[in-house]
């Protein structure tokens, strides 16, 4: 079945703050022109890790402006733009706001002060898309932040019910959920984390969404084509070294931290001068706790550059 949605690698663009904790547009610009240079042309911006509930309006703005600008520099390059705010109305601003700048790609994820019902989040995702139907939408399926889960026969219905829910990003998906949600053919292109993908590409065209790949755009590029060659030797060695990662991460890191607080350690890891300042109340990683990750990183793994 064709879907809505290439197969690809997405990578999401963190926020640099500076010492007053204004936004560092030249660093930014270099971050996301680091990933692009790697082949990478999905990406997108203000998901967990990009602070996107963090974003006063006027930053959500300036900053989708350079985001924009930078990524039409790259040739077939898709920029989303997540948008994240309890309030539905909000949403919607900033999606109409984001499409008068030039954004077409928009990555959702439910309001959350109280937990959707699964009926409320299918109303929600419909109300959207129908509304913008000239737009694109990722759904971000995160039980976690959104404190609502939805499964595949709640997808089977909104693939009959919209024309441009594109794509899901499935974090946190056990082997029974990556059955589930690759055994049935929808138009919806499914993100698998590094640790789904392999097993997900084996019977379906799952693409990659990068975290710890981050760290080796060239391992990211080397596990997704041998997800898509059907490579279960390469997949099962590099798994093998993911899971290194993953030991080095929980061996060498205080846990607990936001997302973003580990997205940028992992940017700090390719471009050293990086912060890993989030806008409070969140907290980063310490410095001395990134020198700890990133020398046992580079001992136990330097394949990985």
């Amino acid at each position: 079945m064709e879907k809505l949605y290439p197969r690809t690698i997405m990578a999401t663009a963190c926020i640099p703050w500076d010492e007053g904790l204004s936004f560092d547009e030249p660093l930014f610009r270099k971050q996301v022109e680091f990933l692009t240079s790697g082949g990478v042309r999905c990406i997108y911006l203000f998901g967990t890790a990009g602070e996107g509930y963090a974003m006063s309006r006027e930053l959500y703005r300036d900053i989708v402006a350079v985001f924009l600008d930078e990524m039409k520099k790259t040739s077939g390059s898709m920029p989303m733009v997540g948008v994240i705010s309890l309030s539905m109305p909000e949403i919607i601003e900033r999606i109409e706001l984001g499409i008068e700048m030039g954004a077409s790609d928009f990555q959702i994820s439910f309001p959350s002060w109280g937990a959707v019902t699964p009926d409320e989040g299918m109303r929600f995702i419909k109300t959207i898309c129908n509304r913008f139907p000239g737009a694109r939408f990722m759904h971000y399926n995160n039980s976690l932040r959104s404190k609502t889960r939805l499964v595949m026969k709640h997808y089977i219905e909104l693939s009959n019910e919209t024309e441009n829910l594109v794509a899901v990003k499935n974090p946190g998906m056990g082997l029974f959920d990556i059955n589930e949600f690759h055994s049935v053919e929808l138009p919806i292109r499914f993100f698998n984390l590094e640790i789904a993908y392999g097993y997900a590409s084996m019977f379906s065209e799952a693409a990659l969404l990068i975290s710890y790949c981050n760290l080796s755009l060239a391992k990211a590029w080397e596990y997704f084509n041998a997800g898509v060659d059907k490579d279960f030797e390469t997949i099962l060695r590099l798994h093998r070294e993911i899971y290194a990662v993953h030991n080095v991460f929980t061996a060498t890191l205080p846990q607990g931290k936001i997302d973003g607080s580990y997205d940028k350690l992992f940017v700090k890891a390719n471009m050293p001068e990086f912060p890993q300042r989030l806008l409070p109340p969140y907290e980063g990683v310490a410095d001395a706790d990134f020198e700890a990750f990133n020398k046992a990183f580079r001992a136990a793994l330097p394949e990985w550059g």
